[in-house]
């Protein structure tokens, strides 16, 4: 459970960056992709002037959205893999064979 979150949130990064700096690339080759990285989304206005604010913020909007499209694609497959998980009821004097003398109540 760990790893695959640790894997998309991982996968989720990297594709709003890579899609962050391609935009930025495209539509203003003059300025540096690394700056807008290092800047932060709630510092876009005071780093960068009135005529390049849109085009940044759109630039985080197509890197937003590559963040939602990986989600919602983890979350497909989660819930297919949960679905297809065998089902059996837990008895609690299993659990407390599996647990050991610890857990005697």
């Amino acid at each position: 459970m760990t790893i695959g979150g640790a894997i998309f949130l991982s996968a989720a990064q990297s594709a709003f960056n890579n899609q962050l700096i391609h935009a930025l690339t495209t539509s203003l080759p003059n300025i540096d992709p690394i700056v807008a990285l290092g800047t932060g989304a709630t510092q876009i206005r005071q780093a960068f002037s009135a005529a390049q604010v849109p085009l940044v913020i759109e630039a985080y909007t197509v890197g937003l959205r590559a963040v939602f499209a990986i989600t919602v694609a983890a979350f497909g497959v989660s819930t297919i893999v949960g679905l297809l998980g065998s089902w059996k009821k837990l008895h609690s004097e299993d659990l407390k064979k599996a647990a050991g003398s610890g857990a005697a109540a």
